[in-house]
């Protein structure tokens, strides 16, 4: 039997580590990307262990309820967040040149947005579902 604050250390020093990872992943694939410049085919491999390691982040966050306080807001913030550095990375790379670039490049952005929103909040409400927070409708 695991005592709470052992397994609150546990949980602490792994939440901790993670970021880690986190960050150093991110200045290790803009490094390749910007310094080196690197195509990402070059470097595939670093760019899908990160990806894989925040989707797990990000299900399990949902499925947890984590993502239950403030919810609207929170996803409100952070979507316009990605939009916003995902069109300034577009324009510095150069890949928007017109008006017209840069509204498929939005409505792609809020489609792809839109579509994270969904499974989080589907899972945020299975989560509360399961914890008999919320009733089935």
């Amino acid at each position: 039997m695991k005592d709470e604050r052992i397994q609150t250390t546990v949980n602490h020093i792994a939440r901790r580590g993670f970021i880690i990872y986190f960050v150093l992943m991110i200045i290790s694939i803009n490094y390749r990307l910007w310094i080196l410049k690197q195509h990402p085919r070059e470097f595939w491999d670093f760019m899908a262990i990160f990806f894989i390691a925040s989707l797990y982040g990000f299900i399990a966050f949902s499925n947890k309820g984590v993502f239950d306080q403030n919810f609207k807001r929170f996803w409100f913030a952070i979507c316009i967040g990605i939009i916003i550095v995902n069109i300034t990375l577009m324009f510095i790379i150069g890949r928007i040149h017109s008006i017209v670039d840069l509204v498929t490049f939005l409505v792609a952005s809020l489609f792809g947005v839109g579509l994270i929103i969904a499974i989080a909040y589907c899972l945020n409400r299975r989560w509360k579902r399961k914890e008999g927070i919320e009733d089935e409708k």
